[in-house]
């Protein structure tokens, strides 16, 4: 299941991958919200999207990370998109922005680097990595307690390329600690295993995303300390 949330204190169910999603738009629009909140994918988004533009609901929208998609911008119709706005990570660039940007697309076979998630793909996965060496075992246990470790502060620290890898390779094996700091910047995990990382706005103007706006990382975890219970 996944959501359409509104401006109205209600949420609206559907099941993905359907064909359309006529009754589900026409009840996101009792009480005749002033806009819609949508979390899907580009897929279900852009149809969710075409059902609800025809059913007269209004053309503003907040959108969640994964939609910030060429395909679902040609879909809906750029003429249609030009109040949509979004959410995702943000950068604070780093030695690893800067090596992404100019070689993800060569060695990627062809995947630009703003394609949605691809920098914190990349991130996720260079951090794990560095947690199995860390580890030294095929243990999960083992693998979970030390990503923390990899980003820690107070370790030498560590960028994306072979290079960087190769030396934080032998860091590990000498005892010494590293830190991390990948494309989107210097993250720490909670001890729920969620990120604190900057956050980014983006708007959609004739079917370009445009950042307008970013939260950093000290006001994200700002923010998530006033929100705990």
């Amino acid at each position: 299941m996944a959501k359409i949330g509104t401006t109205s204190t209600f949420t609206t169910p559907y099941n993905e991958k359907q064909a359309s999603y006529s009754l589900e738009a026409s009840a996101a629009m009792k009480g005749d919200p002033e806009a819609l909140y949508l979390v899907s994918t580009p897929v279900d988004g852009a149809t969710i999207h075409c059902a609800w533009l025809s059913g007269g609901g209004a053309a503003k929208f907040l959108l969640n990370d994964g939609m910030n998609s060429k395909d679902f911008i040609d879909s809906v119709g750029a003429q249609y998109l030009n109040d949509a706005y979004g959410t995702s990570s943000g950068t604070r660039p780093t030695k690893s922005t800067e090596y992404f940007n100019g070689a993800y697309e060569k060695f990627s076979g062809g995947i630009s680097p703003s394609a949605p998630a691809a920098d914190r793909s990349y991130d996720a996965g260079a951090i794990v990595a560095l947690a199995i060496a860390k580890a030294g075992k095929a243990d999960k246990a083992a693998i979970k307690a030390a990503i923390p470790e990899v980003v820690a502060p107070g370790g030498e620290p560590i960028y994306a390329r072979k290079a960087e890898f190769e030396k934080a390779l032998k860091l590990i094996k000498d005892g010494k600690p590293i830190k991390y700091e990948g494309v989107i910047g210097p993250v720490s995990f909670d001890k729920y295993g969620d990120i604190t990382g900057p956050f980014r706005l983006w708007k959609i103007k004739d079917g370009e995303v445009t950042t307008i706006g970013q939260m950093e990382a000290d006001a994200v975890s700002k923010l998530k300390a006033s929100l705990a219970p």
